[in-house]
């Protein structure tokens, strides 16, 4: 685990499900996985696009911290491998804001889904691909300890933008073994 990215790692995976869209679900009781939008649905990105570039409905994913959340007794902690190591248990922290122009559309069971029902669409679905997200998909020397969802708030109409917005935020908490 000694030079791994986890940060980058970490941020990529948070990307990339968002991306897709897909959460799993229980289906006639057996686990599937429920799509809740195309990549051509919805545009996300890693920072604050630009006006001129921005596309919606839009997912913005900004790191706001990191740093040590615990330090082990004696700095010794066990890996995934069951080795021991000398580290931490490090912790990042992301806004995540969902925007929603006038034109927006998405098309949820033939229904076309705009402006403040899109963003209603759009929080209760992120939430569920932030809660279920497999974070060792995207890196298996990462060991993601514990997530914390802080749900969205901010929500409303701006009327500078003439766009409908929402913000949530993230802790994500993994092991650092250095």
């Amino acid at each position: 685990m000694v030079g791994v990215d986890h940060l980058n790692n970490i941020e990529q995976a948070l990307i990339d499900n968002l991306r897709l869209g897909t959460f799993s679900t229980i289906t006639a009781g057996s686990k599937t996985t429920a799509t809740a939008w195309s990549e051509s649905d919805v545009t996300v990105y890693g920072q604050f696009p630009t006006t001129e570039e921005v596309k919606y409905p839009a997912i913005i994913t900004e790191m706001v911290a990191n740093g040590i959340e615990t330090q082990f007794m004696g700095q010794k902690l066990t890996d995934s491998d069951g080795d021991e190591a000398i580290g931490e248990i490090y912790g990042v922290g992301f806004n995540i804001y969902l925007m929603v122009d006038r034109d927006s559309s998405i098309t949820v069971s033939g229904a076309p889904y705009r402006q403040r029902r899109l963003l209603n669409y759009l929080m209760l679905n992120s939430a569920n691909i932030l809660m279920d997200m497999n974070w060792v998909g995207a890196s298996p020397s990462t060991e993601v300890e514990s997530r914390n969802f802080s749900g969205f708030r901010e929500m409303g109409y701006n009327p500078q933008l003439e766009t409908w917005n929402a913000m949530a935020s993230m802790i994500v908490t993994f092991k650092n073994a250095r």
